[in-house]
């Protein structure tokens, strides 16, 4: 599985998102490398990944997709940050975190140069983004995107070499 930094690919063995078949807590923190003060906004399937970078110190806030509502993600992340909105329209200052992950999100903005341009005013010069999604040939991505459509998204699945090909067309 790939993910992409601003200026490198990360190759690492597994997933980083949540799954309930195996613990990818270690992957996530290894790809991730917070450091104590750090400020983190997670987007996306986040499990309870956002009280683990609690623990060690990052000032985490979750990112909360209008349409989409996962309580339990956010029960198990009590000690963060939520937001409710959209990534097209952040309410936070610019510069403000010094990483953005997106954890199987990356997929349905209506506006994806709007979404570019919010995610790089809200990240600090040098800050990170990571990015995390599934296979779009799965049939669980086939399933996500119907699901995803029903619910008014765009949906557009990117292979890692087309995601670093959109933000490149969009100068990320």
């Amino acid at each position: 599985m790939d993910c992409m930094y601003t200026d490198e690919y990360i190759s690492i063995n597994g997933s980083i998102c949540p799954s309930k078949k195996e613990n990818n807590i270690y992957n996530f923190l290894k790809v991730i490398n917070p450091s104590v003060g750090e400020k983190v906004l997670l987007v996306g399937d986040i499990g309870n990944y956002g009280k683990y970078l609690n623990k060690l110190g990052v000032e985490v806030t979750i990112f909360w997709i209008e349409k989409e509502i996962d309580t339990l993600a956010l029960a198990k992340n009590c000690s963060c940050n939520v937001i409710k909105g959209n990534l097209e329209y952040m309410p936070f200052k610019d510069e403000y975190f010094d990483k953005v992950i997106f954890l199987n999100a990356f997929n349905s903005f209506d506006d994806e140069q709007r979404v570019f341009d919010e995610i790089c005013r809200v990240l600090r010069k040098n800050g990170n983004i990571v990015i995390q999604e599934r296979d779009p040939k799965s049939l669980e991505v086939r399933l996500t995107t119907l699901k995803r459509k029903t619910l008014g998204y765009k949906c557009k699945f990117y292979y890692p070499n087309e995601i670093d090909s959109v933000m490149q067309k969009m100068d990320v």
